[in-house]
């Protein structure tokens, strides 16, 4: 159960108000109404969703989201494009470390 609000922009609320006994439907809400990005990667982790990975990793505004929906991708022409193209190093590096995660699976 929640102990925050997802809306808030203070991130220790805004992380306390988003919960793994939130349906899918609650989620999707969250990651395209919060204001801050920490509940919104959140709530991308608890949807595990790699159309909305790909889509959050290249678009949102937080590069903390975008780092980690990196490292949750499975698709490496996302992640190849993101290490030519995101202008924040970090969202970079994380996009790399997980092409090479992923190159290296057997």
């Amino acid at each position: 159960m929640s102990r925050g609000n997802y809306m808030s922009l203070d991130p220790v609320a805004a992380m306390n108000g988003v919960g793994s006994d939130m349906n899918a439907q609650e989620l999707r809400q969250v990651v395209y109404s919060a204001r801050c990005g920490a509940a919104r990667r959140i709530a991308l982790a608890y949807l595990d969703n790699q159309a909305m990975f790909a889509i959050f990793a290249r678009e949102d505004p937080d590069p903390m989201v975008r780092r980690g929906c990196c490292r949750h991708l499975a698709d490496a022409d996302t992640l190849r494009d993101i290490c030519d193209r995101d202008g924040d190093r970090s969202v970079r590096e994380a996009a790399q470390w997980a092409l090479d995660r992923l190159i290296k699976r057997p």
